[in-house]
């Protein structure tokens, strides 16, 4: 099953900040004996943008999730999540940065204020 994660900017702050639509639970990934897929995607705002690398606040054990591996346009991102057991539950907050025109806007704000975006594995 693919979790779709919609990555935007939020321009009401200052500087704008990286805002992950995690509504519906789209975060919450249900336990599997097979390994699901988390999709980050550009939208809006952020769709001229390129993806950079997932930083982890929070670092789940070895082995729940795999590598996040960009699309080659950088419009999307993908990685495998596999919550199998009560050892891989959990609820793991990450940092996502965004490049666009020059600026690198992040789920991380100049204040250190991170927007805790985060994928829960129930």
């Amino acid at each position: 099953m693919e979790h779709l994660l919609r990555v935007t900017l939020d321009k009401s702050t200052q500087p704008w900040t990286v805002d992950i639509d995690q509504n519906g639970n789209a975060n919450h990934i249900d336990r599997s004996p097979q390994p699901q897929t988390i999709v980050w995607q550009l939208e809006g705002d952020a769709a001229n943008g390129q993806l950079q690398p997932l930083n982890w606040v929070d670092t789940p054990p070895d082995g729940v999730f795999g590598p996040a591996e960009p699309s080659s346009n950088g419009k999307s991102m993908q990685m495998t999540d596999l919550n199998k057991d009560a050892a891989s539950s959990g609820d793991w907050v990450y940092q996502l940065s965004v490049a666009l025109d020059g600026q690198t806007y992040s789920t991380l704000d100049t204040t250190g204020t991170n927007s805790n975006p985060s994928i829960k594995n129930n």
